[in-house]
């Protein structure tokens, strides 16, 4: 028996193994495909400080195609736009990130068994599940379930970019309900076009939406994705004498307002690696560390999912008015809204609100 088994090469799975090595366990991982990295089912956008935050485990600036240095974000009609001087993210090859890690994870110490499919012949007392959002870990060991998914479709498509280092988003419950668009550029005639929706409604007209809104008359099939857009009540068990932890997808650590997952997913599973041996322990830090971030991220969505289109145009103009758009530009954070919680932000509504009175 290995000390740790994970289940689950992605991101999160071979960050964990990295964690568990690094205190000292043997480690074995068991990877469903025969490559990780593929099928690449998420896009490649995150932002330069979180992927800081996971530099112990992996240089990023090996695997960056774009620099983002701004966003459009669209309320239906109202336009708010946002702009950084340096790069607030940038745009990697997943697939290659994800083969990247997991070859470090090996070359640390990890047996990494590709080709394997787990059902219940787990090779150690600790497990930790890094097996995406329809777990068969969590499945298997009856963790209470995630109500909330969105379902995606992305592909990248021939677009001409006007500004190939600002991304695209569009709000619309119409258009992509409980969700939303975006246009990813990759470099100025290439860029990423992707939709979600909550389930259960299907992506499909979405999809359509948005090449209609682009104008944009052929596109590649899209490939598909689910992901969780809420975090499951517990994520670590002792069951019997097995250990049992959750990380990643499958625990939920997912940005609910866009989808991301790669650094809190990371960033957890650097601690579900170290204390694999104390579900206690792990649920308490990463709650600790990053559980009032991914509630706020499920509060703006779900504001905004339970809004009809009007409202949020409505919304938009509001936040126009009170120049949140500015505010962003200088202190906005694409993973952690505590960050831009601060005096700062009070009086630059103030200035807002006063001035227009």
């Amino acid at each position: 028996m290995r000390d740790v088994h994970i289940v689950g090469a992605g991101p999160a799975g071979s960050i964990a193994a990295m964690s568990a090595i690094r205190a000292g366990h043997d480690v074995v991982v068991s990877e469903e495909h025969h490559v990780s990295g593929i099928p690449e089912n998420c896009s490649g956008l995150l932002s330069v400080e979180g992927l800081k935050s996971l530099r112990s485990f992996l240089d990023y600036k090996k695997v960056i195609i774009n620099h983002i240095h701004g966003a459009d974000i669209y309320f239906l009609d109202e336009k708010l736009t946002v702009r950084r001087e340096g790069a607030a993210g940038v745009v990697c090859d997943r697939a290659t990130m994800d083969q990247i890690l997991a070859a470090r994870a090996e070359a640390e110490g990890a047996t990494i068994k590709y080709g394997e499919r787990i059902k219940d012949q787990f090779h150690s007392s600790n497990i930790i599940g890094a097996d995406g959002p329809l777990s068969s870990v969590a499945n298997h060991f009856s963790f209470q379930r995630i109500n909330h998914y969105a379902t995606t479709l992305r592909a990248l498509v021939n677009f001409r970019c006007e500004d190939p280092s600002v991304v695209e988003v569009f709000l619309s419950n119409e258009r992509f309900p409980g969700f939303f668009g975006w246009v990813i550029p990759q470099d100025e005639y290439t860029a990423e076009f992707g939709v979600g929706v909550k389930l259960p409604n299907g992506a499909g007209r979405a999809w359509h939406n948005l090449l209609k809104l682009k104008g944009v008359k052929q596109a590649p099939s899209p490939t598909g994705a689910v992901i969780p857009l809420e975090t499951r009540s517990r994520t670590g068990m002792r069951i019997g004498k097995r250990n049992v932890l959750l990380v990643g997808d499958a625990a939920g650590h997912v940005k609910s307002t866009t989808g991301g997952g790669v650094i809190f997913g990371g960033n957890c599973a650097a601690l579900a690696g170290r204390h694999a041996m104390s579900p206690q322990r792990y649920e308490f830090e990463w709650r600790l560390r990053h559980g009032l971030d991914l509630a706020l991220h499920k509060a703006v969505h779900d504001y905004i999912a339970s809004k009809p289109d009007s409202e949020i145009s409505a919304l938009g103009r509001r936040l126009k008015k009170l120049n949140c758009d500015i505010y962003l530009s200088h202190h906005g954070h694409m993973d952690r809204p505590t960050s831009m919680i601060h005096p700062k932000m009070f009086m630059h509504l103030l200035k807002g609100i006063v001035g227009d009175t």
